[in-house]
């Protein structure tokens, strides 16, 4: 299959060198001191083209803001290790998102230098900006903090990662980005998204347990 081609064409090059691919989630890994750096590649085949379509997503995981929460988390272990604590596609980069690769071969060199230097692109950006707690911190949770950017209406896992990393990094705004947060998740209950009502009833004793636990 083509994929497998470009998986393993990928492993030849120099950036992928130090990289593990995991089949299970079609997910390159870079381990770090304190989690892991990865790109998945989501695929799949758009029989109108008769094209591979690869949507690469670029995140950056910390294993410390998520690992307390697995105690109360509804997702299985595996599921939530393998969560990221930041992840961006293309698009939310300003860039290409998706790669289209015939199926035929036909214009694979082209297509495969297209999509390896910009991959690449991507990843030195997302995995150089966001490579510590306090980075993570200045371009996620300042923001909220000075009202600046929305808070997202769906899932769950974000409200415990930011809590849980102004915490460490910033105690001193804990409790004003709790107060941010919850008043916003009552809105996102009152519209019952289903993330929030998995968690709704538990979330006081969740964010205590958060608040008084050294992590």
């Amino acid at each position: 299959m083509i994929f497998d081609k470009i998986i393993k064409d990928l492993l030849n090059l120099n950036f992928f060198s130090e990289y593990k691919f995991r089949k299970r989630d079609s997910s390159f890994l870079l381990k770090t001191k304190g989690g892991k750096q990865f790109i998945e590649m989501d695929h799949w085949i758009d029989e109108a083209t008769s094209s591979l379509v690869i949507y690469p997503i670029y995140g950056v995981r910390f294993d410390i803001l998520s690992k307390w929460f697995e105690k109360f988390s509804m997702k299985n272990l595996q599921d939530q290790r393998d969560g990221p604590s930041i992840d961006f596609s293309g698009d939310m980069l300003s860039m290409q998102d998706k790669f289209y690769f015939n199926l035929n071969g036909e214009k694979y060199a082209t297509d495969f230098n297209e999509l390896q230097a910009k991959v690449q692109k991507c990843s030195e950006y997302v995995f150089s900006e966001y490579s510590s707690l306090d980075k993570l911190y200045n371009k996620t949770i300042l923001p909220i903090l000075n009202g600046e950017v929305s808070l997202p209406d769906v899932g769950a896992d974000w409200i415990f990662i930011d809590l849980a990393l102004c915490k460490i990094v910033n105690p001193s705004n804990f409790h004003k980005l709790k107060q941010i947060i919850l008043s916003h998740v009552r809105k996102m209950y009152m519209h019952k998204e289903p993330n929030i009502l998995d968690y709704y009833d538990n979330l006081e004793d969740i964010l205590q347990y958060l608040e008084y636990t050294q992590l």
